[in-house]
């Protein structure tokens, strides 16, 4: 009987598959081994009490009402932000003046202490527009500096070539611009888009926004119940790596549709 050699990629696939797996079966070993050795669910739960925890809040409806109303204020601060960002970036590109104005905004904006923004934004808003607000302020400088980036990063010669040639403003946007920015830009979005989801929880936390995954958290350290904090803790890591995975898909479609 005959045995198949792996091909290249199917090696690099496996080894792909393999990598993560022993990193998880790391993490709990050593989250196994310590929860043994301090003996107390209170400081640090066994794994068996913390998925005892995880299928009690999955088993209940209100934990998927809170998902997803965290969720939809990760998301609208998240789009606020790419649209701001996009806006900005593509008119200081262009505009050498309006970057230069833009520039120490934006150095300020990013200086500025997480906790600071946090509590200012309480202050100016309501517990539900916090933590949108939060994300916005946080967010939007992080993808600017990186839109700004990729778009001033193409290739000169090829630009200057497009206007000696005149070639359409159009032709130039989808077939220079787009193709040679896409790859940062979706770096940029998938590296925040677990940065909104941890800044929404945060910011929930401290505004103590009606339905969230924050408050739950509260809630559960308030009550010593540390199983079903670290159980939430594992369904915003899911929840930020799912996002991460789906703009990972897309961005492969959208590579495919740019050598296409």
């Amino acid at each position: 009987m005959k045995i198949k050699k792996l091909t290249q990629n199917q090696k690099t696939a496996v080894t792909s598959a393999v990598y993560p797996i022993f990193s998880l079966a790391l993490i709990f070993a050593l989250w196994a081994i310590t929860a043994a050795q301090t003996g107390s669910d209170l400081l640090i739960p066994s794994i068996g009490k913390t998925f005892e925890g995880l299928g009690a809040l999955l088993s209940d409806k209100a934990t998927y009402v809170d998902i997803a109303a965290t969720l939809l204020r990760a998301l609208r601060g998240f789009v606020l932000s790419f649209a701001i960002a996009l806006a900005l970036s593509v008119a200081a590109a262009f505009l050498k003046p309006f970057a230069k104005i833009l520039a120490p905004i934006i150095a300020i904006m990013r200086s500025t202490p997480t906790m600071s923004v946090i509590l200012l934004c309480l202050l100016w808003t309501n517990t539900q527009i916090a933590p949108v607000f939060v994300t916005v302020l946080i967010i939007f400088p992080l993808l600017y500096t990186a839109f700004y980036s990729a778009i001033t990063g193409v290739d000169k010669k090829l630009t200057d070539m497009a206007k000696v040639y005149k070639v359409p403003f159009a032709t130039r946007l989808f077939k220079l611009y787009i193709p040679s920015a896409l790859p940062t830009v979706f770096s940029a979005v998938r590296s925040t888009l677990s940065l909104t989801v941890k800044l929404t929880i945060a910011a929930e936390v401290l505004a103590q926004t009606k339905n969230s995954i924050g408050v739950d958290m509260q809630l559960a350290n308030l009550y010593l119940e540390t199983p079903t904090l670290i159980a939430w803790t594992l369904i915003a890591i899911v929840l930020g790596a799912l996002l991460e995975i789906a703009v990972y898909a897309l961005g492969r479609l959208c590579m495919r549709w740019k050598n296409a």
